[in-house]
């Protein structure tokens, strides 16, 4: 289902108020730049101030492409754009059609296409509209990251785009220089938006100036705020591209009236009645040019505005229909159509389709060995309906109840289904991806994909004199030299530990194994090791960090964790370089470390079993390439980097461990108990703070029995 919708309004509106000549609402001398000719942003740096916060942004141009600007393929033609290789955005014309692009301190993201609505991952792409050569074009865009609405318009027909995610600000000028249509051929370094992605008019690389029809007038401008949508009618319901209407019960829409600019908040006074419009739909657009299914009019009241439909005198509903709708506002009892009208977007639902409709997705899923591992799929059919389960793989696998291991269930209440799919006994084997199949006599639908993970040790080095792995999963490592004798030294505790890597004088034992993905299907880690670290060596390097243990290659990070070999002074880094800092490594005396990372990108850190330290969600994220992960360094091109310490029992998990588990580990070979979660609920009369409620928390809570601040005291 498209995301993008059309927006038809008269921009003449209150034009005494709004005088833009390309953006009605705005004052053009409002405008942070407004050019009338074209404009190189490399030789004119920092030609716009930096927004703060980063939340709102418009871009507008007037200009007359002319046949080589509309049917250029190889790459994107400059419009109006603002920023550099990180930041930015702009309009950019793509093979005859206008795209707005933004990014935000991304690297890579090369798979980006046309119509991107994940803007949480640092870059996006919507689509504004079609333009022909030699006709003049007015067109702005709007992001607005308050709300998620981008909101275009291209010769007067808008149109309004929801992203799925996107941040609360961002900086939204880049490095501050701006494009106007320079010339034929412009520096690929100018991104406002753009990337090295796949597609090549969204690639960089491939950047055209604008050359325009001679003679014709121009105008670029940028804003620091975005158009109010509720200037028009608004919050419809159903939702914009709302799925899966039931057309034997749904009775009417609704929505609420055009805000006064004036007073927000407050519908406009001058709305006297609104004229509703409903269209047929194909393919995520209106079908404008045939008669429209239904039209009436409703006079002004209390918002939520209803019209009733599904009906014999209005319209009805049919399963696999998509119905545009659309709301002219009168003012002060114009006709339809007259100018001084407010025409609304034009907002969309389908109903359900004849074929199975998903109500909810498999999600994924992370066990143990020997566990169950439990997939739901629950859509709705108005039909009998059956269903499947796949692995995915070369070729899709049918699961079947032969495998007895295998159970599925389909559970029917009215119209809707849940297909559930059991995997007991889970084990590696059956890593992977599953998704169901459902099916009536209209047809079938496939639900999303999920994974399923073995939550296990894929790590385990005790270091007992070699490099072998003894976690059963046979990552093991591989010294840069030849193991000799005097590297193997005692653990940390002998007896229980045996011995440990000393790389201590010895800076070629370090090592790396051969490139697996830790997190496959995960997304989580769990890092431990015992180290011993006797203060500063003698190779300087760049910055002078030291990398304990890393996941890498030559191409790809999955994770760092280092320290600076001058101070100790430990971090956790990702594959975006963003360094987390967290403790200080003390001199010549063993310590237990431990980090874990979520699939919801937090990083939490323990010291000796006891957790010191957690990043925020969204802070620390993780790559899950199969990539060599490196003891006692990063790479082994370089000695330099590598780190003079003692290692021991060194372990990773494909799972983020839970607090008790993390002082486990240090409890098997200390002996020591940990208070895991000092701030439990059930704690909250530990008065001496020994992580047990017991008499003596009593005996000091008794102290003060009877102690009163009640006034007057009793008695008097």
């Amino acid at each position: 289902m498209k995301k993008v919708f059309l927006i038809l309004f008269c921009c003449s509106v209150a034009a005494s108020v709004w005088a833009g000549e390309i953006v009605p609402w705005f004052d053009d001398g409002d405008a942070l730049v407004d050019y009338t000719a074209a404009r190189d942003g490399v030789d004119n740096p920092n030609d716009i101030v930096a927004l703060n916060p980063g939340s709102t942004i418009t871009f507008a141009a007037k200009f007359t492409p002319s046949v080589a600007d509309v049917t250029e393929d190889s790459g994107p033609v400059a419009v109006i754009e603002t920023g550099g290789t990180t930041f930015g955005s702009g309009i950019w014309l793509c093979n005859g059609e206008l795209h707005y692009a933004f990014r935000a301190n991304v690297s890579g993201n090369n798979d980006r296409t046309f119509d991107d609505f994940e803007f949480a991952d640092g870059a996006g792409a919507v689509k504004m509209g079609d333009v022909e050569a030699e006709q003049e074009v007015m067109a702005w865009v709007s992001l607005d990251l308050n709300s998620g609405i981008v909101l275009s318009s291209v010769n007067g027909v808008k149109r309004i785009a929801y992203l799925d995610t996107f941040p609360t600000s961002t900086n939204l000028t880049g490095n501050q220089s701006v494009t106007f249509l320079a010339d034929i051929n412009i520096v690929s370094g100018h991104m406002g938006g753009l990337n090295g992605a796949n597609e090549p008019l969204l690639n960089a690389e491939n950047t055209w100036g604008m050359t325009t029809v001679s003679g014709t007038p121009v105008r670029g401008q940028i804003f620091g705020e975005a158009v109010d949508p509720t200037l028009l009618p608004h919050d419809p319901s159903p939702a914009v591209r709302a799925e899966n209407i039931d057309p034997d019960t749904f009775t009417e829409v609704s929505f609420d009236t055009a805000e006064d600019p004036e007073n927000a908040g407050s519908q406009n006074s001058d709305v006297t009645g609104h004229f509703v419009t409903f269209y047929r739909g194909m393919d995520g657009d209106p079908n404008l040019g045939m008669a429209p299914l239904y039209e009436t009019f409703v006079s002004a009241g209390a918002d939520p505005i209803t019209v009733p439909v599904n009906t014999p005198e209005t319209f009805e509903l049919e399963l696999g229909q998509e119905v545009f709708w659309n709301v002219e506002e009168q003012m002060s009892g114009a006709p339809e159509g007259d100018s001084a009208n407010i025409v609304g977007p034009l907002w969309n639902f389908e109903t359900l389709p004849a074929t199975p409709a998903a109500v909810s997705q498999p999600v994924d899923e992370a066990v143990f060995a020997g566990e169950q591992a439990v997939f739901e799929y629950t859509f709705t059919s108005k039909s009998a309906a059956s269903s499947a389960w796949y692995k995915e793989g070369d070729p899709d696998t049918e699961l079947l109840e032969s495998d007895p291991d295998i159970t599925i269930d389909l559970a029917q209440n009215g119209d809707e289904f849940t297909s559930t799919l059991y995997i007991n006994n889970a084990e590696v084997a059956d890593q992977g991806y599953y998704y169901c199949i459902a099916a009536n006599t209209a047809g079938d639908t496939q639900s999303d994909s999920a994974s399923l993970a073995v939550k296990r040790m894929v790590g385990y080095w005790p270091l007992d004199g070699d490099y072998q792995d003894y976690s059963g999963e046979e990552n093991h490592l591989t010294p840069y030299e030849e193991p000799i004798k005097e590297q193997w030294v005692d653990g940390v505790a002998p007896a229980v530990t045996g011995q440990a890597l000393s790389t201590i004088e010895h800076r070629d034992t370090v090592a790396q194994t051969e490139p697996f993905a830790a997190a496959e299907y995960t997304d989580e880690v769990t890092m431990s090791m015992w180290i011993y670290w006797p203060g500063a060596d003698s190779h300087p390097a760049n910055n002078h960090l030291r990398t304990i243990f890393s996941s890498r290659d030559s191409s790809q990070n999955n994770w760092f964790w280092e320290f600076d070999q001058r101070t100790g002074w430990l971090t956790v880094n990702a594959p975006g370089y963003a360094p987390y800092g967290y403790y200080n490594l003390p001199k010549s005396e063993w310590v237990h470390l431990a980090v874990t990372s979520s699939a919801d990108e937090v990083a939490t850190f323990y010291v000796n079993g006891s957790e010191i330290d957690q990043t925020n969600p969204g802070r620390y994220s993780i790559n899950t390439a199969s990539v060599p992960v490196f003891l006692g360094t990063n790479q082994l091109d370089n000695l330099d980097f590598c780190t003079e310490a003692i290692f021991d029992e060194v372990r990773l998990y494909n799972y983020a461990m839970p607090p008790e588990d993390i002082a486990g580990l240090y409890y098997d070979v200390t002996g020591e108990q940990i208070c895991v979660e000092p701030n439990a609920e059930n704690l909250a009369y530990d008065i001496n703070g020994d992580c047990t409620v017991g008499l003596e928390d009593f005996a000091e809570w008794s102290v003060d029995w009877l102690n009163s601040m009640l006034y007057p005291a009793a008695g008097e």
